[in-house]
């Protein structure tokens, strides 16, 4: 059985959860917000997290791309109220392993994370530190003591791809740099050109940024984010 880590601010909801879990003999953690879960995360045993998106010092959603980053191996499962499409198809995409909605049976909660536990496995060591840097209060792209300045719209994008190990489709792109128009798509294009050129001029070395047919951009290389 796997250690699962309850992430929920509904205490009496996460303690119902917890008993019934730990009676199929998982271990069960509980925590109530973001800070106290990553603090638990550090600790190594974690196998499964069960997240609610709505949580009081951070908003979930937002949590499941740095997670995937930090903790690639830990199986992640969404359980909130947000039933909307929309949103089940961004915490997928974001990186969620499952993402179900409440109210559930917990019989089939327990299901979806025997599944999970079947794949988990023990964590990969920390990867070498990037010679890339992302500045994201100064906006700049450093690499080898050189530095290039970025727009808004590049550093969200770069953002964007630093905390995700999976390709980020166009869509989410779009929205993460607050494109809303019917030509999305194309600036998106322009960005990476401009990016692609800036990088190469002004830096000395291409972007390590790939394109992935159908599935979006991803970078090659990790960066550190300062």
């Amino acid at each position: 059985m796997t250690q699962i880590l309850i992430v929920e601010d509904n205490l009496e909801y996460a303690e119902e959860m917890a008993d019934y879990l730990g009676e199929l003999g998982h271990g069960v953690s509980i925590t109530n917000n973001a800070g106290e879960m990553w603090s638990a995360l550090s600790q190594g045993n974690v196998g499964v997290v069960v997240l609610d998106l709505g949580l009081p010092d951070e908003d979930g959603i937002n949590v499941i791309p740095r997670m995937r980053q930090l903790y690639p191996q830990i199986g992640l499962l969404v359980l909130t109220g947000r039933v909307n499409f929309d949103s089940r198809i961004l915490g997928l995409r974001l990186g969620a392993d499952h993402y179900l909605t409440k109210p559930i049976k917990f019989p089939e909660l327990a299901a979806h994370i025997e599944a999970l536990d079947r794949r988990v496995g023990p964590q990969e060591p920390a990867p070498t530190p990037s010679k890339w840097t992302l500045r994201l209060a100064a906006r700049q792209l450093e690499l080898a003591g050189q530095a290039i300045t970025l727009t808004e719209k590049e550093c969200n994008f770069l953002h964007l791809l630093t905390i995700n190990t999976r390709p980020v489709p166009r869509q989410v792109i779009v929205a993460g740099i607050g494109g809303d128009d019917p030509d999305a798509g194309r600036r998106v294009d322009m960005l990476v050109y401009r990016l692609r050129k800036k990088a190469r001029t002004g830096l000395g070395q291409d972007l390590p940024l790939r394109s992935a047919y159908g599935e979006g951009y991803s970078l090659s290389a990790s960066f550190n984010l300062s």
